[in-house]
């Protein structure tokens, strides 16, 4: 265990140069940032066309750099100058040709549609400014908040890595957290417009995307699943195997470039990557079964659940609640971090074991709140009926009497889930140091050999909870003779 702990501490070349190839990478991401500065723009925030068919127009969010215009947001641009917008295929890559006048310094028409009417209206021709940059990102509560889970998230990465550089699985969850800083790095400029009209700027954007989530995003997590904790046998035995995911990512990139209609390959590519990680996972939960490996397979899966369950909340929840859109974003927003935090600890070793009380606190509080949650709305709707059929109106201590109820019942059912799950998933709670003083006072007290080893049992098996137990007793020869000391002759 030492060797490995100093191994993994020791930076290797390995370790270097994925350092400076996710150095090399952020710096080219922000020369491109940097180059769609100096494009025309109306000097909005706008967004993507809609995607259903990589066909759409583009809507106009915010004025970001202030030019005044008749501009307003909610608008949907549908022709800049003699271009129709509608032409315009993200899909395939199909950029429009760019305006007569689609330059800075300029006024050019406009068409949008307002509250199903079109409108033609004259703007002004800008470029961004670090001030418009500055109140998109930063004075915008969401794109803030983006901006601290993404700066929390490449910390931790690079925390980790930095306290073992030794390990491959470290080095992969730095590469997947650089490619989602990547994609926030490459969306701080939301002008969607302007590199529709830049051929450029448009092939840049698709290039780090492509890049981003079919050469880092996929073949990172899927590296880190097939070392963590300890890289699989035949990993061990070929470690060649690793580059795999990242030659069929470039593949992938070399694909695209030459049939960009077939983007969704690259998203399939991702996914099943993303997949594959997961029951790697899985696979390891199953053959490990040292107490270390096992906790942190608790933590990395426990982790990396929570993640996806926050994506899946945010993709299920939004079509049917609009009003919810933002928090449930921001909510959404947390899956990366939380999944890396969990992953971080679990390759640091940091409070292992703390992660059997956080899936037990999380056991009993959740099934505790949605059994009163049913008991409320249960008396609630019974009671209400109850009133509404014998006096022929509702009734509002129908409701403060099921909240008193619930609030009595808060305490003895909380004891009663605490119990079950105890029983069903913790068998015993115990206290370490209790636990061997009861066994020094049984083994002061009894004299029965056999009553002593099946009472040394039953206490590792309720406070280790091995998968079984043995007592094994060494016998001494019958003509050993040994010192008062009871110390075996040294051979």
């Amino acid at each position: 265990m030492a060797e490995t702990s100093i191994g993994e501490r020791r930076w290797t070349r390995g370790a270097w140069l994925t350092v400076l190839a996710a150095g090399i990478f952020i710096a080219l991401n922000l020369a491109h940032v940097a180059y769609r500065f100096s494009l025309p723009s109306l000097g909005w925030v706008v967004w993507d066309p809609d995607l259903d068919e990589g066909r759409g127009q583009f809507w106009l969010a915010a004025n970001a750099v202030g030019a005044p215009s008749a501009l307003q947001p909610g608008d949907v641009v549908t022709h800049l100058g003699e271009v129709n917008l509608g032409a315009y295929n993200a899909l395939e890559s199909e950029l429009l040709p760019r305006p007569a006048r689609w330059r800075a310094g300029e006024r050019i028409t406009v068409t949008v549609e307002r509250q199903g009417q079109a409108l033609v209206i004259e703007a002004p021709v800008v470029r961004w400014t670090w001030a418009a940059w500055w109140r998109t990102n930063l004075l915008d509560p969401r794109r803030l908040w983006e901006w601290v889970v993404t700066a929390l998230l490449l910390g931790l990465v690079g925390y980790t890595l930095a306290h073992r550089p030794g390990n491959l699985a470290a080095r992969f969850l730095f590469a997947f957290g650089v490619a989602q800083f990547s994609i926030t790095l490459s969306d701080t400029l939301p002008d969607y417009l302007a590199l529709a009209t830049d051929p450029p700027g448009a092939t840049s954007k698709a290039l780090f995307g492509n890049i981003i989530f079919a050469y880092l995003l996929g073949p990172s997590f899927l590296g880190f699943a097939l070392t963590f904790p300890r890289p699989k046998a035949w990993i061990q035995r070929q470690p060649r195997w690793l580059l795999a995911p990242f030659l069929l990512g470039a593949s992938t990139i070399v694909l695209l470039a030459l049939l960009p209609a077939y983007a969704s390959i690259g998203f399939g590519l991702t996914f099943a990557m993303l997949v594959g990680g997961l029951g790697a996972l899985l696979h390891s939960g199953v053959t490990q079964h040292d107490a270390i490996s096992r906790a942190q397979l608790r933590w990395a899966i426990g982790g990396v659940s929570v993640g996806v369950s926050l994506f899946l909340l945010n993709i299920l929840l939004f079509p049917g609640q609009p009003l919810y859109r933002e928090w449930l974003g921001a909510l959404a927003s947390l899956g990366f971090p939380v999944m890396v935090l969990s992953l971080a600890m679990a390759i640091l070793r940091y409070r292992l074991f703390d992660i059997d009380l956080i899936i037990r606190r999380t056991l009993i509080y959740s099934a505790l709140t949605a059994l009163l949650a049913l008991t409320y709305f249960g008396l609630v709707i019974v009671l209400q009926g109850v009133v509404t059929g014998v006096g022929g109106a509702r009734a509002e201590w129908v409701t403060v009497a099921s909240t008193l109820a619930v609030a009595a019942l808060f305490a003895p059912l909380r004891a009663r889930v605490q119990t079950f799950i105890d029983r069903r998933f913790f068998r015993t709670k115990y206290n370490a140091a209790q636990a061997l003083a009861e066994f020094a006072a049984a083994a002061r007290d009894e004299t029965d050999l056999h009553a002593l080893t099946g009472h040394l049992i039953r206490i590792v098996q309720a406070t280790m909870q091995p998968e079984h137990a043995t007592v094994w007793l060494a016998r001494r020869p019958a003509d050993a003779v040994y010192p008062l000391e009871d110390r075996r002759p040294t051979q």
